[in-house]
């Protein structure tokens, strides 16, 4: 594996696991602010 292919898949691993945090942090202020 080049590390340009490398490097691809961090900067992706990376957008995908922030995305997920935050959708996570979202959903649970949400829920938080539904029954607090």
């Amino acid at each position: 594996m080049r590390n340009t292919a490398l490097r691809k898949f961090g900067w992706f691993f990376a957008i995908w696991l922030g995305s997920v945090l935050a959708l996570a942090i979202v959903a649970y202020a949400i829920r938080w602010a539904i029954h607090p």
